[in-house]
């Protein structure tokens, strides 16, 4: 499957992806012409000459702006159709202090602590 995927041999193929850092980058920039992440063949020279922009753009709500143009360019031509988002639940006694959930689903424990007290009652 990966093989033919790698080298596009295929109708219809499944990927996943989760953002690494928080930024429209990490989901728009795997589409450009030279990400090896880009394994639909699709490319479009706007879209990558926007996505070079952003690179360079210092303000963060131009920078925004030129993502959000990178983007429509995306959806219209739909090399990909997202179809699910991954999600998380979770329980947490409330004498957990300090854990918080993200969006990597990495935790430190190292900050973590236990409120003595509230585990008593």
């Amino acid at each position: 499957y990966l093989d033919r995927q790698r080298e596009m041999d295929y109708q219809v193929s499944r990927a996943g992806w989760t953002g690494d850092y928080p930024d429209p980058n990490t989901f728009l920039d795997m589409w450009t012409s030279w990400s090896q992440q880009n394994q639909t063949g699709w490319f479009d020279p706007k879209y990558d000459e926007l996505i070079r922009k952003a690179a360079v753009t210092k303000n963060p709500d131009a920078r925004l702006e030129v993502f959000q143009e990178a983007e429509e360019i995306l959806m219209d031509q739909l090399p990909i159709i997202p179809i699910y988002i991954y999600t998380r639940v979770y329980a947490l006694h409330p004498a957990v202090k300090n854990w918080h959930a993200n969006v990597l689903d990495h935790h430190p424990w190292k900050h973590v602590d236990l409120d003595l007290n509230l585990l008593k009652k």
